[in-house]
């Protein structure tokens, strides 16, 4: 009756939250904010400058700024805008779905300093002299729109008109003239009327203007990254296509290799995937494409976790104990390894947080998020679900976990050949190719994108065919053809172009170049731009070497703590190799490099010592079993931790490589660069935690035996 009351409870449980998930993942999913890459719109970083030499730049004028610049967004009734202040100096703004972006940044960049001045140019009265709201829209008599503003001090009013009755009032908006009544006779009553060539939407804005007030300060735009709704549109299609191969892969891989335990990490998984959206709903956070591919990945991240686990078992069951007490052994032994896993990952993914751009920061808040929902669903759900299915002893068959009975009481891992026996034939290896890439890099050097080298990337979808030439002539009438790049199509479609500018390039001067290409191919052209200073790029640049260093010193400090100081050394050496190699790739086919490489680089940092610590902490483990080791039997030790590891490590990688390759292949061109950079990043980490890290570790304590003394100390206790 206890059996049939857990799997019963167990079943209505998951029930009910299948109906959950079924009745509320579309509300949920709706209710998700998507960024301007995605939903199209535009994000610009301005630098705050002083109007002269007298005014101090502090944090309560970067406020004033903020809220200045707030109010006028509101003009446009664009929903839920990002203001943000960075630094000392810096205010970012995010706004997707913009209707008319070039209107909208010209409103936000505007001055605003509204002035009356005599006809001899003396100041009369300003912006300071208006009541709080005091611009109002009215009609006059031809029903023609004008403006009528109200002053706070009525008498300073008819003191300025009067010593001018006769003579052209000038009121200027910006130092730009819009309207010059002549004073008739002194104005009284504290209120006056602008009147110009008016029509009601321009009239309306500009009364709103008005009443939002002059900035405090100057704005310049330092870095703009501008994205066309529809292209936001295909590309978030594009994304969520791959991500759903990604996961049909990872369902049907979990159920052929695991079975029983496979299904529960997909039950599992499923419940990870809802706890992530409701957690990004609540945080009301914008989903970006690199937040959407950062998401992806950490579904197959999140799915290492239950292989660990389910390796760990299966290695109990075929040490022929039973099921009930190889689920507990396994879900023990394999905890810390998670643990160490999900940390190292953690430690990069904080460090993109505080140190990468803007898209690369939406990247790695969603994997912070997915690695702390990852330990409550694929750590604690499974294994509380496994429990209770397999508590029931109802799934003692073997055949539930994949394994042949006759197979029981043999050891699940088959030592094939001494790999260490090789290991300075796969030390040369990786030492040659080290050499090659990083004289390939020196040599030839890094193919850097606008972010990191500075000017304006310009990507057009045409929509149809097209030829290079005709659409660079089109280009070059709006840009000087020596700051321009070769026009190149991109694209599985062949219906795109890009090229890039060595210095930026105005946005009036790009709507025109959409607006020549729309003529000639047809309205369905759109264009997206990222413009960046020469100061932004040499501070992401900057950046992007700190986030490295700061990264991977993090990481191998955690290894030094949680293992011992030789497998720390062990993974500076295998970090180095794992990032060189993808960087003397992308070096040698001169594939450009932007922020979401550096993504890249930092997750394979994380993803790379995940692997390396399932191989170190089984050797940890076989140290501590072994009752007395000398340093003659570590050759043998290792071999026998690797072949044991070899499948783990294998299909750890396995799950997030096809996520990297779902994206290569099927994502916006976006991620193209991210997903390489993974893919390339994958392959190297496997080798190096295989067949360099571990050997490396071995070289290291032989040649100072006295680094094992703790871990002699920890195998006598």
């Amino acid at each position: 009756m206890k059996k049939w009351a857990r799997l019963c409870g167990l079943f209505l449980f998951l029930v009910c939250i299948g109906s959950l998930v079924a009745s509320t993942t579309s509300t949920v999913v709706s209710n998700i904010k998507l960024g301007s890459d995605l939903k199209g719109g535009f994000e610009i970083l301005y630098q705050v400058e002083p109007l002269d030499s007298q005014q101090t730049l502090n944090a309560d004028l970067l406020i004033a700024m903020e809220q200045m610049i707030d109010k006028r967004v509101n003009i446009s009734k664009v929903s839920e805008p990002e203001i943000t202040i960075e630094g000392t100096d810096r205010i970012r703004v995010k706004i997707a779905g913009a209707a008319n972006e070039e209107q909208l940044r010209q409103l936000i960049g505007k001055p605003a300093n509204l002035t009356f001045k005599s006809s001899s140019g003396e100041l009369l009265l300003d912006g300071r002299d208006l009541a709080p709201v005091g611009a109002k829209l009215n009609y006059d008599n031809l029903n023609r729109p004008v403006i009528t503003v109200t002053f706070l001090d009525p008498d300073k009013l008819v003191r300025a008109t009067q010593a001018h009755v006769g003579q052209l009032l000038l009121i200027a908006l910006d130092d730009e003239v819009i309207s010059f009544p002549r004073i008739l006779q002194p104005i009284s009553g504290g209120t006056a009327t602008i009147e110009g060539n008016f029509t009601t939407e321009s009239a309306n804005e500009l009364k709103e203007l008005i009443n939002a007030g002059s900035l405090p300060a100057k704005l310049i735009e330092k870095q703009v990254v501008s994205v066309n709704a529809s292209l936001g549109e295909m590309a978030l299609q594009q994304t969520l296509f791959a991500g759903f191969l990604a996961f049909l892969f990872i369902c049907v891989f979990m159920l052929v290799v695991y079975r029983l335990p496979g299904f529960v990490a997909i039950l599992s998984l499923v419940g990870f995937i809802y706890l992530c959206l409701v957690v990004l709903d609540f945080m009301n956070a914008a989903l970006t494409l690199p937040g959407i591919a950062g998401f992806i990945l950490a579904v197959g991240m999140a799915v290492d976790a239950n292989i660990i686990t389910s390796e760990r078992i299966l290695e109990e069951l075929h040490d022929g104990k039973s099921v009930l007490s190889a689920f507990r052994k396994g879900q023990k032994d394999s905890f810390i390894t998670i643990l160490d896993a999900h940390m190292t990952t953690l430690i990069a993914a904080v460090v993109l947080l505080n140190a990468g751009s803007s898209s690369v920061q939406g990247f790695s808040l969603i994997l912070i998020m997915t690695l702390i929902a990852s330990m409550i669903t694929n750590v604690f759900g499974t294994r509380c679900i496994l429990w209770i299915v397999l508590s029931t002893g109802w799934f003692n068959h073997l055949t539930w976990y994949g394994i042949r009975s006759n197979n029981t009481g043999k050891a699940a891992a088959k030592i094939s050949w001494d790999i260490v026996k090789v290991k300075k034939w796969f030390l040369y290896v990786s030492l040659f190719i080290l050499l090659c890439g990083t004289g390939t890099t020196l040599a030839k050097g890094l193919t850097l994108g606008v972010d990191f080298k500075s000017g304006t990337r310009l990507d057009v979808y045409v929509g149809t065919p097209f030829e290079v030439q005709a659409v660079a002539d089109i280009i070059h009438t709006n840009a000087p053809e020596s700051e321009m790049k070769p026009v190149t199509k991109y694209g599985d479609s062949n219906l795109y172009a890009t090229t890039t500018f060595d210095r930026p390039v105005a946005a009036d001067r790009l709507k025109a170049m959409e607006t020549d290409l729309k003529a000639k191919y047809g309205d369905q052209v759109s264009k997206q731009d990222v413009t960046v200073d020469p100061v932004i790029a040499q501070e992401m640049v900057k950046k992007a070497g700190l986030a490295l260093l700061i990264a991977s010193g993090g990481v191998v400090i955690y290894m030094a703590i949680r293992f011992q100081l030789s497998f720390g050394i062990a993974c500076v050496v295998a970090l180095l190799h794992d990032v060189l190699i993808p960087v003397s790739l992308f070096a040698f086919f001169r594939i450009e490099i932007d922020p979401t490489f550096v993504a890249a680089i930092l997750t394979i940092v994380g993803y790379s010592i995940n692997d390396t610590i399932v191989i170190f902490d089984r050797i940890r483990t076989n140290l501590k079993r072994t009752p007395s080791w000398t340093v003659t039997d570590l050759d043998e030790l290792v071999n026998r931790s690797l072949w044991q590891t070899m499948r783990r490590s294998i299909y750890t990688v396995l799950t997030v490589f096809i996520c990297a390759m779902s994206l290569q292949w099927f994502a916006g061109e976006g991620l193209h660069s991210f997903s390489l950079a993974l893919i390339l990043g994958l392959i190297s980490g496997t080798y190096s935690s295989i067949f360099i890290a571990a050997q490396l570790w071995l070289v290291i304590v032989k040649r100072y035996p006295r680094l094992l003394d703790p871990l002699r100390r920890s195998s006598v206790s």
